[in-house]
């Protein structure tokens, strides 16, 4: 990307978060955006024109702007380059969002709720996407999707349904998160192990294992998951229940682990990173974590990466990550989709192999650039767990939704409930919500 190019992105992202915060969104006036010399030479007159006129890049090029993180990675560089350098009518400006996940959501409620035309293409979590699109932000995709030859089944199961709201498409992935177990293969014996990567296993199975390896190979403890009253309570729990599909039976096997000898005496208060440090000091034989656990693991922790496979979570591996949608009050709604199709389908090379992501296109699952980046996806254990992901509950109320289940499942984890009353709790939650 060219020094002056990224100069005025970078303006621009400063200029978009002052006038957020000023004024709940306004758009950015062309004025604003030109550089210096321009408005001189025109004067005010022209000045004035250039302000009403809509924004436009080099040569006339219908610019679009992309609110999105900057993850340091090189990721969404290599995109913008790729999609610029291949279309002369449209230009791609990056708008760097908030570090804070919470505060880009902020943000975007903010511009949104004012009506602003912004951002054209917005990234989201996958638990955003019902939220956003029951409050009418989000421009349905389907009609877009059936002319580009797209269907759901290219994408990533658990990403596109997560985008769905209503029957409708809403938003689809630019890259797919999601749980796997992690476990000592220096441990497990080599038919576990098997069975394990298979997915052929139930979570009977893994806790008989847990308690079986316990102690083994320098360890402590058997499993680690997250147990905590937060958010990843309900991604766990989406997990052992089936995807809430068989609440009662699950819920008791997840507080049977909880209470277990073999899983930590506090682990009603872990989230992700005590569960990384337990594996990566070698306390742990199992542990449920995401793509982001095989990082934790390197040549200074005691246990390292040749040490440890993966595996699908029996109830299919609940899904994370990040998604692209179109801002329903965008000016140039056709462009944006041509970016947003772009980014989901053949971007999906530069962006996964720049920034090593997994892609949420199937179609490039196999692609050398992608798989020469990514070393999980040599993983057979771990394709199958992004072949099987599964989405949380779809709600236009979700934090709503996600603090009450929180509430109530971590209840009956202290035991400060019971299994049938929270069974019927969490089913009524649902339909409340729904």
């Amino acid at each position: 990307m060219k020094k002056r190019h990224v100069a005025m992105l970078m303006a621009m992202a400063v200029t978009v978060s002052t006038v957020l915060a000023g004024c709940g969104g306004s758009q950015e006036t062309a004025e604003q955006a030109q550089p210096a010399e321009t408005q001189e030479e025109g004067g005010e007159e022209a000045a004035e024109a250039e302000a009403e006129a809509p924004v436009e890049g080099s040569e006339g090029k219908t610019v679009i702007k992309f609110y999105k993180q900057d993850n340091g990675n090189g990721g969404v560089e290599a995109l913008i380059e790729a999609f610029n350098s291949s279309h002369d009518d449209i230009e791609v400006e990056w708008v760097i969002a908030p570090k804070d996940s919470g505060d880009v959501r902020s943000q975007l409620n903010t511009a949104f709720g004012a009506g602003s035309s912004e951002y054209d293409v917005v990234c989201i979590d996958t638990v955003w996407a019902g939220d956003l699109a029951g409050a009418g932000y989000l421009e349905a995709l389907d009609p877009y999707m059936m002319e580009a030859g797209l269907t759901p089944a290219d994408f990533n199961a658990g990403s596109i349904a997560a985008g769905t709201y209503s029957a409708k498409t809403y938003a689809i992935p630019l890259y797919p998160d999601f749980g796997s177990l992690f476990f000592r293969k220096d441990i497990v014996s080599e038919e576990d192990a098997a069975k394990l990567v298979s997915g052929d296993y139930t979570f009977e199975d893994l806790l008989a294992m847990a308690e079986t390896y316990c102690g083994e190979g320098g360890t402590s403890v058997g499993l680690s998951i997250q147990s905590a009253q937060y958010e990843g309570l309900i991604c766990n729990t989406n997990e052992w229940t089936s995807n809430f599909t068989d609440i009662t039976h699950g819920l008791e096997l997840f507080k049977t682990a909880t209470d277990a000898e073999y899983t930590p005496k506090d682990i009603l208060v872990y989230r992700e990173s005590e569960c990384n440090n337990l594996l990566a000091n070698g306390e742990t034989v199992f542990s449920r974590g995401w793509p982001g656990t095989w990082g934790v693991l390197t040549d200074e922790t005691t246990v390292k990466q040749d040490q440890i496979d993966i595996a699908p979570l029996p109830g299919g591996s609940c899904i994370g990550g990040w998604l692209m949608a179109v801002n329903a009050y965008g000016e140039n709604k056709e462009a944006a989709w041509e970016f947003l199709r772009f980014a989901a389908t053949d971007g999906q090379i530069p962006f996964c192999s720049a920034g090593g992501y997994v892609p949420g296109y199937n179609k490039v699952l196999d692609n050398e650039e992608i798989l020469a980046n990514n070393v999980l996806l040599s993983k057979p254990g771990f394709v199958k767990a992004l072949e099987n992901t599964i989405p949380r509950p779809s709600s236009s109320k979700y934090s709503e939704l996600s603090d009450a289940l929180q509430i109530t499942i971590h209840k009956y984890l202290s035991n400060e409930a019971e299994l049938d009353a929270t069974a019927a709790e969490v089913e009524r939650l649902l339909e409340e919500y729904k």
